[in-house]
């Protein structure tokens, strides 16, 4: 049976959140000195955690967000943003003196982004204020680990402890450590190999898993770490995911929709995976509908809309061939 969500406990997201600016449509970066014209620019809830409490509401996930913010005007933001959709602040920590991380993104003609990114108050998410907010994860149904690699006092080393704690009381443990600005040395490889065995599911994307392994394609990248994690989801953009589970290995295309805004995408893309994942559904199926759920959001140009399981599942039944997800459709919709 295609199966229903039953498990009601909220997911607990720990790690990066700040703001993000957009910049778009950037056409090329100036030289220095010299000065050029874009079409908008606008202020966004962001980071991982961000994008995965925003995705999680559409598809009627709640959140526990653990988080450092700074005491500035982002911050304020921040916090205006997360009450007005309703979000609980309880988790967020307000570091006086400190700026709020933000993220510069400039955003192409095709979608595709690069990234300037201040430190700012991550520099003080720490163990210590995960361990505060223990009696709010506990009753979670997973443990999202987020953004390690911009946390440098909550690098996947100083998570693993909690981390192992968490599996050992019964949480599914979730690890996207996102892009690595220092480029992954023999340090980070180790400490992520370490907190790998912990982990219950790990999202990174193609380039990541590369780069992290130092192996030349995602094939033998993949090898390397099958071993380490029971569950792997090579996140590859337009050409979809790769899905690694124990002896199962599955390939789902990318759906062919138009790029206008890959932001956030692949953050995107776990919470559609944890959401089917909930449902009890196959390993290919639950990587198919993270795919629809990620393309149904880098095709909008303008401002997002997440969508919800009956947009996911809508989008499905339009474009594939699975009579699955007419299945599911006609169950909880007909």
């Amino acid at each position: 049976m295609p199966g229903q969500q039953t498990d009601p406990r909220p997911l607990a997201v720990v790690g990066n959140l700040n703001v993000d600016l957009w910049v778009r449509t950037v056409e090329r970066f100036p030289n220095w000195d010299e000065e050029l014209v874009v079409e908008s620019a606008r202020l966004q809830l962001a980071g991982t955690a961000g994008y995965v409490m925003l995705a999680a509401k559409s598809l009627g996930i709640p959140t526990v967000v653990v988080s450092t913010i700074g005491d500035d005007s982002f911050g304020q933001y921040l916090l205006q943003v997360l009450h007005e959709h309703g979000f609980s602040t309880a988790g967020i920590a307000v570091c006086a003196g400190e700026e709020t991380s933000l993220g510069i993104v400039f955003i192409g003609r095709s979608g595709q982004r690069a990234i300037l990114s201040t430190l700012g108050a991550h520099r003080l998410m720490d163990i210590g204020i995960v361990e505060q907010h223990d009696g709010e994860i506990v009753h979670c149904s997973e443990l999202f680990l987020c953004g390690n690699y911009l946390l440098p006092r909550l690098t996947p080393l100083d998570v693993l402890p909690y981390a192992r704690k968490a599996k050992e009381r019964g949480q599914l443990v979730v690890f996207d450590p996102s892009w690595d600005p220092a480029g992954w040395p023999d340090a980070t490889r180790a400490a992520t190999y370490a907190l790998l065995a912990a982990v219950d599911v790990y999202l990174p994307t193609e380039e990541e898993l590369v780069r992290l392994t130092g192996r030349a394609d995602w094939h033998e990248a993949v090898h390397e770490v099958r071993e380490l994690a029971p569950e792997i989801v090579l996140k590859r953009g337009r050409d979809g995911a790769i899905a690694v589970c124990g002896a199962e290995q599955v390939a789902v295309p990318g759906f062919p929709v138009p790029a206008a805004n890959t932001i956030g995408a692949g953050d995107v893309f776990d919470v559609g995976y944890l959401f089917a994942r909930r449902q009890g559904w196959s390993l290919k199926h639950r990587t198919e509908f993270a795919c629809a759920l990620a393309a149904l959001v880098v095709a909008q140009p303008g401002d997002r809309i997440y969508p919800t399981a009956h947009d996911v599942l809508a989008f499905l039944c339009d474009h594939s061939h699975d009579t699955f997800w007419r299945t599911v459709y006609a169950e909880r919709f007909a």
